[in-house]
């Protein structure tokens, strides 16, 4: 029993190639209903059952899904810039569900309106991003996550685009790094901080400490990773900046 989705209509429109214009209406209304919801746990509960239904549909692969598609990573700059994000959800995301929601919420949009002129023929037909991860097409707009022991997950190749910024610009040039944690209300851990900075050591050292910043700081529209991330813990972190 579902409270927020009709289950046999999801799973009936995940089936078609152009599913993403079907169930974008009804996806925008659960948007809505959970920006008015005060509570910030009962608010990703009213999305979830949306979540795990792209998740299952993804997990029997029955969600049509494009076998080969344009290049969409021919834009691909050398890095300058690290964009910092959060996943604004307790510790602990699969990188299932996180596909999948990325997967709805990212890809699904664009293909569903595509904006390049010479990507107009893609509304309607299956999904492609051109990124796979252990043999499998994956829909993540983050390069790296990181969890809240410090373990670093490597998900996106550096080669890859990811749709993470909100600025295409951003994105041709920048490596994603994702904290598994809300932190709307907190700082990360020292023992994150630590990971993330070690990362950048070890790999980016090249970019600018000037260019390592929040998601917010190019996205208007959200604060994401966090109000504190200005206050507080972008110093943290660029202290242990080589």
């Amino acid at each position: 029993m579902t409270e927020y989705i009709n289950m046999s209509h999801w799973a009936q429109s995940l089936a078609k190639p152009d599913w993403y214009i079907i169930l974008d209406s009804d996806f925008s209304r659960l948007e809505e209903i959970a920006a008015k919801e005060k509570d910030p746990a009962k608010r990703k509960l009213i999305k979830k059952e949306a979540y795990e239904a792209v998740e299952n549909a993804l997990r029997v692969s029955r969600i049509p899904l494009a076998q080969s598609g344009p290049n969409l990573d021919k834009e691909r700059k050398q890095v300058d810039t690290i964009v910092i994000h959060h996943t604004k959800n307790p510790a602990g995301m699969t990188l299932d569900r996180l596909n999948a929601m990325q997967l709805i919420r990212i890809y699904g949009r664009y293909f569903a309106n595509p904006t390049i002129v010479s990507e107009k023929s893609l509304k309607g037909k299956p999904i492609w991003s051109g990124h796979f991860y252990n043999g499998q097409q994956v829909f993540w707009g983050y390069h790296w996550l990181i969890r809240e022991n410090g373990v670093k997950e490597h998900i996106l190749k550096d080669d890859y685009v990811g749709w993470h910024a909100g600025n295409w610009g951003i994105n041709t040039s920048s490596i994603a790094i994702c904290i598994d944690d809300d932190l709307s209300e907190k700082e990360p851990s020292n023992t994150v901080i630590s990971s993330i900075a070690d990362l950048i050591n070890r790999r980016y050292s090249h970019v600018l400490r000037s260019k390592i910043i929040g998601h917010l700081d190019v996205n208007a529209q959200t604060e994401c990773p966090g109000y504190l991330f200005h206050n507080s813990w972008q110093n943290k972190l660029l202290h242990k900046i080589n």
